[in-house]
């Protein structure tokens, strides 16, 4: 048994706006197949259509063709003095990705600064008899402290890499210095 699409209208502006969007070249590949996916479905095509000729997958038109309606019909449906103006930002804001997708954080910002403030000191001070600390042995030495349960050598590259360390308390006090 078939479903039937949502259908999609667009007025001239709304369409304009999209057109636009796709046509531009600082908007990301991503959101520009998202926006032609509604463009095609405004056209009258089905999303068993549209996805072999725009090499789309089927449950991704349809997917979008749903949230761009569920919107447009929540835009329309807004009392006319409050509802925002329909424009590029608006538009984009429904294409955006939702928060919440993708894998969690596991690590806290404040276990970060620890992991990092840890790179700052000697290992020598940790009774290891290296100089220089590597990846792995942060790993080792944060997780032997308690600073978090487990932590991978990339998690902890990637730490360093973001430089999660608040500067020299010297620095701070320079600057507070010469705004006086």
């Amino acid at each position: 048994m078939s479903r039937t699409a949502v259908t999609i209208k667009l007025d001239d502006s709304e369409h304009g706006i999209l057109t636009k969007i796709y046509h531009k070249r600082s908007v990301p590949e991503f959101i520009k197949q998202r926006i032609l996916a509604v463009l095609a479905a405004a056209s009258g095509w089905q999303n068993k259509e549209i996805a072999p000729k725009h090499g789309l997958e089927v449950h991704f038109v349809g997917m979008w063709r749903n949230r761009f309606a569920k919107h447009q019909r929540c835009w329309k449906q807004t009392d006319e003095p409050l509802r925002p103006a329909m424009n590029e930002t608006l538009i984009l804001g429904w294409h955006a990705d939702q928060k919440g997708r993708g894998r969690k954080e596991t690590i806290t910002p404040e276990q970060r600064i620890k992991i990092a403030a840890m790179s700052l000191e000697s290992p020598e001070q940790s009774g290891l008899p290296v100089t220089q600390w590597t990846s792995a042995l942060l790993a080792d030495e944060a997780i032997r402290r308690g600073i978090v349960d487990t932590i991978s050598v990339s998690s902890v590259r990637t730490i360093l890499k973001k430089r999660f360390v608040a500067p020299p308390q010297s620095i701070l006090a320079q600057c507070q210095n010469r705004r006086s």
